[in-house]
């Protein structure tokens, strides 16, 4: 694994900034501890991040640092956190976790187009730390204790090992490292015996209806999302009467396709949700998407209730700003009702792959989350 040299006084420089007020660190919660390996559950964080492109690795320190001393929109400067996160399974992407009274809406926007600025949806990690400085065998070392210790234990991981490094190079003593790796799912059932429970989510759920063309495609993507518990399609929008394929599709029902997306808050955020489905489809196109036109494949949001209905419009605000030029045409609309679809429209994409619009259309969206979004995707 190669070792990602950080810049000895940019470090330092930020040390000493940030070392008279504290530096704030991730909260979480032991779940477990087996031998060296303790089992996490984190909360959701915010990342801003940097991916080198083949120039010299103190660039992604630099370039991240600059954007927490005041290179950004509102010129202010934002707290230093530990620890430094280092992802060399994403071509040795570098992250600093924002501080926690920040969230997407308020953090200040880079100025440095190459910073990225994402949410990390609530997840369970198994850690293991080490002290001094760090190097390419003491990683590499690590990496393979820990996944011999999961397998022993018939945990299964995502393979996402990453480092993270608390201490800046002008602390000799006391050093505090760690390799960690997420584990397939998010909750663990039985902590006696470390079994993993497969599809597990909170009781408290919530619920959002959002169309973008055609319903097949909006559920491809949710049902690979992580704290998505359920995805059903459907029609919103117009009369009972109406709610049927067929009736639909001739564009004279005021119905739209949509899918009703529940989730899990305590993983994946509304916020989180409403950034993926302008992520995946084209928000400024009216009553279309590609090749499906009719007011049926509007792009749509049905919220149920004013908090739901403040986060649309905000995250609106925020896409028109920062993507798409104030050219969404998104509706935001009460729901009145659902109407859930025919059986064969259920799990359209995993029932259906070799259907050549499945090939053609779905099959990207679902391959773009797993490879630009893959910290999202199951």
């Amino acid at each position: 694994m190669k070792i990602l040299i950080i810049s000895l006084s940019a470090l330092v420089v930020a040390y000493f900034t940030f070392q008279s007020t504290g530096i704030e660190t991730p909260s979480y919660r032991l779940i477990k501890t087996m031998g060296n390996i303790e089992i996490r559950s984190y909360d959701k964080m915010i990342y801003a991040s940097y991916t080198p492109q083949g120039e010299n690795n103190n660039s992604s320190f630099r370039t991240l640092a600059d954007f927490i001393f005041g290179g950004n929109n509102k010129n202010e400067k934002i707290a230093m956190t530990a620890p430094v996160v280092i992802k060399p399974h994403n071509s040795y992407e570098m992250a600093f976790i924002m501080p926690k009274n920040f969230n997407l809406s308020n953090l200040p926007k880079p100025n440095n187009e190459a910073v990225k600025v994402y949410e990390v949806p609530a997840n369970t990690k198994a850690v293991l730390s080490y002290s001094g400085y760090t190097n390419n065998n003491k990683e590499k070392s690590y990496v393979e204790q820990l996944k011999n210790g999961l397998e022993k234990n018939n945990i299964k991981h995502l393979n996402d090992f990453e480092i993270q490094v608390y201490d800046p190079p002008y602390k000799p003593f006391g050093r505090k490292n760690e390799i960690t790796v997420s584990l397939i799912t998010d909750k663990i059932s039985n902590l006696d015996d470390m079994t993993i429970k497969e599809n597990n989510s909170s009781n408290n759920t919530n619920t959002i209806y959002l169309g973008g063309g055609c319903f097949w495609c909006i559920e491809a993507v949710y049902e690979n999302i992580k704290g998505v518990v359920q995805v059903v399609s459907g029609y919103s929008g117009g009369q009972k009467e109406t709610a049927n394929y067929k009736d639909v599709c001739s564009g004279q029902t005021n119905h739209a396709e949509v899918c009703k997306v529940k989730f899990d808050p305590s993983i994946i955020g509304l916020e989180t949700i409403l950034n993926l489905f302008f992520t995946f489809h084209d928000p400024t196109t009216l009553n279309r998407q590609g090749n499906d036109i009719g007011r049926h494949y509007r792009s749509v949001i049905f919220y149920k209730d004013t908090s739901q209905k403040q986060t649309a419009h905000q995250v609106i605000e925020s896409m028109n700003r920062e993507v798409y030029n104030n050219k969404i045409v998104t509706e935001v609309s009460a729901l009145t009702d659902f109407y859930e679809a025919e059986d064969y429209h259920q799990d359209y994409f995993a029932n259906n792959k070799s259907q050549s619009y499945c090939q053609i259309v779905i099959a990207p969206k679902v391959a773009k989350l797993r490879a630009k979004y893959s910290v999202f995707s199951k």
